[in-house]
This record gives structure tokens, sequence and C-alpha cells, in this order.
């Protein structure tokens, strides 16, 4: 008699609200991210600072052997770390700077440079082009400037926080890449906002899985017969 007592008292939707909490809060890590103030998944693991639907997204692609830029360091440099051939990461925070690079595995080239032009053209200094380059720091107009020509032809560049940066949005956009938009929640944040993903028109990886897309975080899992 108890059940049918309960269904009365917690309405459907109710109940798949409190579903919902707990898949971000629980399953995601939303709760344990915001507590602590880092960017964290459900299992203590590293993870960017970018919309939950983008880093989805990310993890179903193989990444070993590319080579990646970031403009802006942190937990993401440590998430693309252990799934890259090499990263090449900037920063201009000293005190970030110093509590980041003692994480850091040996295939990370970490420059710290607080002189604006200096930070937005470190990228010019290699000789090669990049699979991914990440915008996630200061200056961010400036670096996708310079970080379009240096992004490969089967490359793809991504931008945080694009709903705030219309300009540097604009531009990458014009540049003849194609742009794709992932809004909703991430790490420690109690709003939603953009990570945008600029692909090349020659873009080309890999799955990381037999299958794409993957089931998701909170999905019903199902496969065709």
């Amino acid at each position: 008699m108890i059940k049918p007592v309960l269904t009365k008292l917690v309405p459907k939707g109710i109940s798949a609200s409190f579903k919902t909490y707990q898949i971000l809060n629980f399953k995601y890590g939303h709760l344990q991210t915001a507590q602590d103030w880092a960017c964290i998944d459900k299992d203590g693991s590293p993870i960017p600072w970018y919309t939950y639907p983008s880093i989805d997204y990310i993890k179903q692609l193989d990444f070993l052997g590319k080579e990646i830029f970031e403009y802006g360091s942190g937990y993401s440099s440590l998430f693309w770390a252990a799934r890259c051939k090499s990263l090449v990461s900037v920063e201009d925070n000293e005190e970030w700077y110093n509590k980041i690079k003692v994480k850091l595995p040996t295939n990370v080239n970490y420059h710290f440079l607080n002189d604006k032009q200096s930070y937005i053209n470190v990228i010019l200094n290699n000789d090669k082009k990049f699979d991914v380059i990440i915008i996630d720091g200061s200056h961010r107009y400036e670096c996708a400037v310079v970080a379009r020509e240096k992004l490969s032809e089967t490359g793809m560049i991504i931008l945080d926080n694009s709903d705030w940066r219309e300009k540097t949005a604009n531009f990458l956009r014009e540049s003849d890449l194609i742009q794709v938009d992932m809004t909703g929640f991430g790490p420690i944040n109690s709003y939603t906002w953009t990570t945008s993903f600029f692909f090349s028109r020659g873009f080309n990886f890999s799955p990381a899985y037999d299958r794409q897309p993957v089931h998701g975080i909170g999905s019903l899992k199902h496969r065709e017969s």
C-alpha cells in the first residue's frame, strides 16, 4: 500500500527532475567540483573547464597521435596530456603556472609568459602545425588570429566561452572553419555557457571506440539489432 501513496505524493515531474539532479550532481560530479572549485569528474579525474556536452564529444575521439596547443592551462592540461602525443601549453598567471607545472607529465612543453605579445605569438615558435588548438586563456581574439595560421588542414580549434566572445567566434567562422556550438552546464559554474568547435574542412579524426556516438552519461543504453 505504500507505493501507490508515494506515487500520489510525488508527481512524475518532480521524480524526473530529481533524476536530472542526480545525473548532473553525482554522475557528472558537478556537486563535488563546485564544492572543491576544481575541474574534476565524479571519480576525481581532471577535466577541462568546458561545457559537459563538449567534454562528452571530445572523449569520443582518438587523440593518441595528435599534437595539441593550448592557450590557458589547468586541469585541462592534465586531461589533454593523458590523451595526446604532445601538448604545448602557455600560461600568464605565475601562481597558477607554478601550481600546475609540478603535475604535468613529460609530453607537455609548458610556458609561463606574462608579456602579451610573447604569450600570443609563442605558437609561432613551432615549425609544425597543430591538430588541435584550444583558446581558453587571455587575449582570445588576438590568439585566434595567430592560431589560425598554425592549424592543421585536418584539425580543429576549440574556443571556450564563445557565447561571450562574439568577435573571436565570428573571425574563426569566417576563416573557412565550420562552427559547432555546444551549450550546457559544466564544472564548477551554476550557469550554462558555450564551448565551440571550429573544424577544418578536411577534419579527420578517428573515433576512440567501435561506435560513435557512444552512450552519454545518464543515457538509456540501447543499440540497433
